[in-house]
């Protein structure tokens, strides 16, 4: 049985230019990889916004529980220009693995994959390794759901998922991410009246309006903080009036916005709130409204349990770093797997989606000895 090595692994995986949601033949080699030390592979297919529908990979070893989950991608993000080094070569420089993808997140499957393929050669367990690798994260998001749904209809049950997104900052395991907040776009349109600005009286100004929209939802205040998440922040992203006219009055005008929300709400209520705020504004100043919502995700985190804090005491063992618990960033695709346990660990993310992305060569081998460790204790 073969014992990857983390930095060779990764290197080959960057090779592959998988930009959106591009294959490139990645997943037919990761499953070689895979199959090579025990696991069965399936690539399931999965909408796209492409002609071709994604390739997604989820592969188990063992068929016993527990059922330990590790989630991750093989997509990459675009801003390819300026680079001092070939973004897809995978070239080590001064101690430093550069390439796009490094660090989000084919240097974490590498990490994963050599810690597994480890652990798989010296230990016999009871219970089983699920890995699932998704081909979109960074786009449609559409991967992971089709996973699962793969998974429930086969009635496959996961008891703990480690999510691989790099949620190291400073150095490795000094954060893990217990959850992530919610989001919610929106596109909120005001209609007035239109007409020639010199004939006062004769139209009803929706930009007036908007205004006002806007400076109330920038004024209020959602909530307060909880104990993993932040307060609830509401951002305008965008303001649009179509109009080539400067003395005539539009008939409507729009503003997109963002709203980034804590555990203390629902999509469904903030909805609530916002519209019974616009509304009021709207209905007072004689224009009318509507508004289109788009969710990307809804709030979620793990309550801490005695996983957690394993990993927690595996990270203090291996680093001497006490692990700050956080729900912070983005979204990502921990937000697909329901009522599953999890967190999110990986490497440091502080060269993310930038130009000359990259990942420490000693990280990746700390990592690697962490991810070790968690199997071991998780299992043995």
């Amino acid at each position: 049985m073969k014992n990857y090595d983390e930095l060779k692994l990764a290197k080959e995986l960057i090779r592959f230019p998988t930009i959106k949601t591009e294959d490139k033949g990645i997943m037919r080699f990761l499953s070689k990889k895979l199959s090579s030390i025990g696991f069965k592979c399936k690539i399931i297919k999965a909408k796209s916004l492409s002609l071709k529908p994604s390739l997604n990979l989820y592969a188990r070893y063992g068929k016993s529980r527990p059922n330990l989950l590790w989630l991750g991608h093989s997509d990459v993000v675009m801003n390819l220009d300026n680079w001092s080094v070939s973004p897809f070569k995978g070239v080590v420089k001064k101690g430093y693995l550069y390439g796009r993808g490094s660090a989000d997140m084919k240097g974490g499957i590498s990490c994963w994959i050599s810690a597994v393929s480890n652990f798989i050669k010296s230990n016999k367990f009871k219970g089983s390794l699920s890995i699932i690798i998704a081909a979109d994260e960074e786009t449609t998001g559409f991967g992971t759901p089709a996973v699962m749904k793969y998974l429930r209809n086969r009635k496959e049950k996961i008891d703990f998922a480690i999510v691989g997104e790099p949620s190291s900052n400073q150095s490795i395991g000094d954060e893990i991410r217990i959850g992530r907040r919610g989001s919610m776009n929106a596109k909120v349109t005001i209609i007035g009246k239109s007409g020639h600005t010199a004939f006062l009286g004769t139209f009803n100004n929706p930009c007036t309006t908007l205004g006002k929209v806007i400076t109330k939802l920038k004024s209020i205040k959602l909530d307060s903080k909880t104990k993993y998440m932040p307060a609830s922040h509401l951002e305008i992203t965008r303001v649009n009036v179509d109009n080539l006219s400067e003395n005539v009055v539009p008939q409507s005008a729009e503003a997109y916005f963002n709203v980034r929300f804590n555990s203390k709400h629902k999509s469904s209520s903030l909805k609530k709130k916002l519209n019974k705020i616009i509304s009021s504004i709207v209905k007072k100043n004689k224009c009318k409204f509507k508004i289109e919502y788009t969710v990307s995700g809804e709030a979620f985190y793990t309550k801490p349990n005695k996983e957690i804090y394993m990993i927690k005491k595996v990270i203090k063992k291996a680093t001497n770093i006490s692990t700050k618990l956080t729900c912070g960033g983005g979204t990502s695709d921990s937000r697909f797997l329901g009522k599953i346990p999890r967190l999110e660990l990986g490497l440091r993310n502080t060269t993310i989606h930038m130009i000359n992305e990259r990942t420490s060569v000693s990280d990746m081998k700390k990592l690697s000895k962490i991810y070790y460790n968690i199997l071991d204790n998780y299992f043995i």
